[in-house]
């Protein structure tokens, strides 16, 4: 089985807890500041990569900070827009423009680093767009709002992360290990965040004196869907390209809808559905050369 076929459904999983992280976080933002939420998500996450892998330390070299840090302002400015622009507008609009980047990764990779995009490809990203459209957007942009834009530049930043780590995955004349490139990338998020929440809430703000359901919320989302997520995420990027990637990012609205059901009792409409099955088609569009496969069918069919 080639890697990619293993490190796909570990996407996938990542993106489940991420699902999974957003009613938590939703609950955590009642006691504690968004700024003040990334830093200890971050910082978190970073002692915790560290620890596991503390022999990989040694390979953190200056082509490894440099490289490290610039993926980790890139990671930082779209997560942190994202977060902000959530206070200005609704969740769905936030969802949505989110989701931008499953169209704006191949946009920049045709566009900046004149790749070759398959037309499936194409075709993958927009039906996955059309149904995240579906499952977030119940009447659509009825009034645009301040925080559409700053959502959207976050998908800006994101997708330049992930074509960015991508480009430094696949680059065999590189000398950047993988898992010191996160420990740098998360350690730098942790830093700015740091500096964010002090500068803006004052040193007070950063007190380890939280709600049990705070820490509870914090340790699943910075080890599993910080921790893991750009583990396997920074892994990956070596043997599936950045568009696949976006793809099965646009998993997280499914797991989310599926968790808040369980967790909050929120009712799953035929919107849901419709979307989830766009998007799930989306990805084995994506995965499997249909026309290939139609191919065979058709030359075995003339064979017997």
């Amino acid at each position: 089985m080639s890697k990619s076929k293993i490190y796909l459904p570990l996407l996938v999983l990542g993106t489940a807890f991420w699902g999974i992280s957003f009613p938590l976080s939703k609950d955590a933002f009642d006691s504690i500041h968004p700024y003040t939420f990334m830093f200890y998500r971050f910082l978190i996450a970073t002692f915790i990569l560290a620890l596991i892998f503390y022999k990989q330390i040694p390979k953190i070299n200056s082509e490894t900070i440099r490289k490290g840090a610039i993926a980790g302002l890139f990671l930082f400015m779209g997560i942190c827009w994202q977060t902000v622009g959530l206070k200005y507008t609704s969740s769905s609009n936030a969802s949505f423009i989110a989701g931008v980047e499953v169209v704006l990764i191949p946009l920049f990779a045709f566009l900046f680093m004149k790749r070759s995009i398959q037309t499936r490809m194409w075709v993958a990203c927009l039906l996955a767009l059309a149904g995240l459209y579906i499952i977030a957007m119940a009447s659509g942009f009825s009034d645009f709002r301040i925080g559409d834009l700053m959502v959207f530049v976050g998908s800006l930043f994101y997708s330049v992360y992930i074509l960015y780590v991508g480009k430094i995955s696949t680059d065999s004349r590189s000398e950047v290990a993988a898992i010191p490139f996160v420990i740098i990338q998360l350690s730098v998020c942790a830093l700015l965040a740091g500096v964010l929440t002090v500068s803006t809430q004052g040193v007070g703000a950063v007190s380890m004196s939280l709600p049990f359901d705070v820490w509870k919320a914090l340790l699943f989302v910075a080890i599993l869907s910080t921790a893991y997520m750009y583990c396997i995420q920074n892994a990956a990027q070596k043997y599936i390209e950045a568009e696949k990637i976006a793809l099965t990012y646009l998993c997280e609205p499914i797991f989310a809808t599926v968790f808040a059901y369980i967790i909050l009792n929120e009712e799953i409409t035929s919107r849901t559905v419709i979307g989830g099955t766009l998007i799930l088609s989306a990805m084995l569009l994506a995965e499997v050369n249909v026309m290939a496969v139609y191919r065979r069918i058709r030359a075995f069919c003339t064979v017997n």
